[in-house]
């Protein structure tokens, strides 16, 4: 009787053991389940992509403070180092944009996350939350724009200038072409402005102070962003795109004109820039916590001033070089055209003539007509060349 008293007691007691440790396990899930609650979680990571933005969104289980996260620049490579934010697991993700190679999220502790952007280029970005509605969860965005921030330009010895000359269109681009919209056209857009370019490059050349750059010498399609990406990392003093103008609605229109990017484009960016920093709602459903400080850049004043006086120069070239009457000038573009924003690179676009005038098309295919626009043009570049003796020379 004693035996089984004293074995009934231990059964007891083993019990008694296991409910505690089972209810400390249990509370503990619960406990841990609690907090998961507390501390957002990074559930997945999305993205979409076109030429003038690629979207990177994180999808999370609750609302994030602005305050949470630390953004870090190294290159081409954004960290965001997310305070008191989880991640579900370790997530990889190549991304088909021309913009990001890469995203991953990295769970350092439960409360701690760092997501890496692996970029093409130093692009400019701002980052962004979306309130959860319905069945969408809190977001936080990441957005990453074709403008390129280069900040590896400095002073050099050599006392040489950077061009970079760009003749429109190639590839399977052939632009304007005539007859309009021919399947076997006659004369393309991309044959005339490539052997203008050539030629320009041809004077260029004579010149020891200046080294030039093509974005193509041949008949190849080269990206606008790619174009722009060249002038960035090219550390550009001038950028000058060629083209052939067409107009079948206006075939009285004709003549040489120059395009420099309209200050409307450059004073609604800096409005746009100031807007978001003051942290303004752009909608109902948008947080704006902050935007990259990159995007207010001084650099758009450098731009529009100096693409100013480049084409003043190449205006005033070109009517020594071509009749008087077929120079119409300088205007404005009002189209967001890339290669005319690439940050801190003077840039002009030049519109040889009218495809769809009967004149100017046939000057345009004639070899002494693209020589004396070529001259007109070359010779623009290097007086304003000559004007930044002043200015501080980009390094090789």
């Amino acid at each position: 009787m004693l035996e089984f008293a004293k074995s009934f007691g231990e059964r007891m007691k083993r019990r008694a053991l296991l409910k505690t440790l089972l209810l400390g396990t249990i509370f503990q899930i619960i406990g841990e389940e609690a907090e998961a609650r507390k501390h957002p979680v990074v559930l997945r990571v999305r993205y979409s992509s076109t030429e003038e933005r690629t979207r990177i969104v994180l999808d999370c289980t609750s609302t994030v403070s602005r305050k949470s996260i630390k953004e870090r620049v190294r290159g081409k490579t954004v960290w965001l180092d997310l305070h008191g934010v989880g991640a579900a697991r370790r997530i990889e993700k190549r991304l088909k944009s021309p913009l990001v190679k890469e995203v991953e999220v990295l769970p350092i502790t439960s409360r701690r996350t760092k997501v890496k952007l692996v970029l093409k280029e130093p692009h400019r970005f701002k980052i962004f939350g979306l309130k959860s509605c319905g069945s969408r969860p809190f977001r936080i965005v990441i957005d990453v724009f074709p403008e390129f921030i280069t900040t590896e330009c400095k002073v050099r010895r050599v006392p040489q200038r950077v061009v970079v000359i760009d003749p429109g269109h190639g590839g399977k681009d052939p632009g304007a072409v005539w007859p309009v919209r021919s399947k076997h056209p006659k004369i393309e857009e991309k044959w005339i402005t490539l052997s203008i370019a050539l030629k320009v490059r041809k004077y260029l050349q004579r010149n020891p102070d200046i080294k030039v750059v093509m974005t193509r010498t041949r008949d190849v399609y080269v990206p606008l962003l790619k174009r722009a990406e060249i002038a960035a990392k090219s550390c550009a003093d001038a950028f000058v795109s060629i083209h052939a103008d067409s107009m079948p609605r206006y075939p009285q229109w004709s003549g040489v004109t120059v395009f420099k990017a309209s200050p409307k484009l450059f004073a609604k960016a800096e409005r746009t820039a100031k807007a978001v920093a003051k942290n303004v709602k752009l909608c109902s459903d948008v947080m704006c916590w902050s935007i990259s400080p990159l995007l207010i850049n001084l650099a758009t004043t450098v731009t529009f001033a100096e693409s100013s006086k480049l084409a003043e120069a190449i205006v005033q070239s070109l009517k020594a070089h071509v009749n008087d009457e077929l120079i119409n000038g300088i205007k404005d573009m009002y189209r967001n055209i890339l290669v005319l924003k690439t940050p801190g690179r003077p840039a002009v676009l030049v519109e040889s003539g009218f495809m769809t005038n009967p004149l100017d098309r046939k000057r345009l295919v004639k070899r002494w007509y693209q020589e004396e626009i070529a001259k007109g043009i070359a010779q623009g570049i290097e007086r304003y060349i000559q004007s930044l003796n002043t200015v501080a020379l980009a390094e090789e």
